[in-house]
């Protein structure tokens, strides 16, 4: 070998190793003493991008490994992978906790959400459950201060009374003047043509954003829609056997997303359909429990959603079904 040849080698490997010693030492600056890229770039005579671009080299080299230690570290990883997964606008996962009630912490995840979507003055659809109540509570505060309107996406006044009941007065608040689910087919074709109605379901369907709960059939007695005198323990049982994993807005969703077919309630509710719903900008659905993780991930892959809040044990199931 020529002693031209070496000369450059080592010249090469000279200056392959200072600048592998100049990223260390942008690096120990940043992370360690907190200096800003501007401070950086003073003290070593460097302009800023060049600190910029060394840190990026050090992050793609490997040199610099920056390493969470929190216990939301899975969740920030289950986000994104979610939203990935599923090409989600927003996916918001709460680490598993045994602390205040579930729906409470996912309420109040959906609130701090909501938050960073909606703008002052614009149109808020609300779903009924219990997460989606706990969410308007914890976001009531917003809601008057900036002036967000509210109007529920199905009838029914009980379900949306613990979230909506604990606004202030002066908000504005749109409901369906009727029940969710009426007696027959016939009778909601009616009521649906009345004015008080129509108008109400035709605002839902201008929201610029709306959310949601999503009800499990592996609820059993725990389901909203059941509780609430909406659909029997036999209806359920009977809807489970034509293939129902889930519900939203009183919707029954079959485990590849798509809605139940031959179901008379699904000619009997007053209020947004899913259809309708696909429309909306975001729609962020609100629901946490293993029991519900099918439901959740039909919920998903059928489109009816494009966000979501969930916890880190139920993001790990639903992730799971989808292989």
């Amino acid at each position: 070998m020529s002693e031209k040849r070496i000369t450059e080698e080592s010249r090469y490997a000279g200056l392959a190793l200072a600048e592998e010693e100049l990223v260390a030492r942008v690096a120990w600056c940043y992370y360690h003493d907190g200096l800003t890229q501007n401070d950086i770039g003073e003290r070593l005579g460097l302009p800023r991008l060049k600190i910029s671009r060394l840190l990026e080299k050090g992050r793609q080299s490997g040199v610099i490994r920056v390493q969470i230690n929190s216990r939301y570290e899975g969740c920030l990883a289950l986000e994104t992978e979610l939203q990935k997964r599923f090409s989600l606008k927003m996916a918001r996962v709460l680490p598993a906790l045994n602390t205040s009630p579930m729906n409470v912490r996912l309420g109040i995840g959906a609130a701090q959400s909501l938050m960073g979507v909606l703008e002052p003055g614009q149109l808020l659809a609300v779903g009924f459950g219990e997460a989606t109540m706990s969410c308007i509570q914890h976001l009531s505060g917003f809601i008057g201060s900036q002036q967000i309107r509210l109007v529920t996406l199905s009838g029914g006044v009980g379900p949306y009374m613990t979230g909506i009941g604990q606004l202030d007065a002066a908000c504005s608040v749109s409901m369906i003047p009727a029940p969710l689910r009426v007696s027959s087919p016939e009778v909601a074709e009616i009521l649906r043509r009345e004015s008080s109605v129509r108008d109400v379901i035709l605002a839902a369907n201008a929201a610029d954003a709306a959310v949601v709960g999503i009800g499990a059939i592996d609820q059993r007695r725990d389901a909203t829609i059941l509780r609430s005198g909406y659909i029997s323990e036999g209806e359920q049982l009977m809807y489970a056997r034509k293939g129902a994993v889930g519900d939203i807005l009183g919707y029954f969703l079959q485990a590849d997303g798509e809605r139940v077919e031959g179901l008379e309630i699904h000619r009997e509710l007053l209020g947004v359909t899913l259809d309708e719903l696909a429309q909306l900008p975001t729609i962020v659905g609100v629901a946490g429990g293993e029991e519900k993780a099918q439901a959740i991930y039909a919920a998903l892959i059928g489109k009816r959603i494009n966000g979501l809040v969930t916890e880190e044990t139920t993001a790990r199931a639903v992730l799971s079904l989808a292989g």
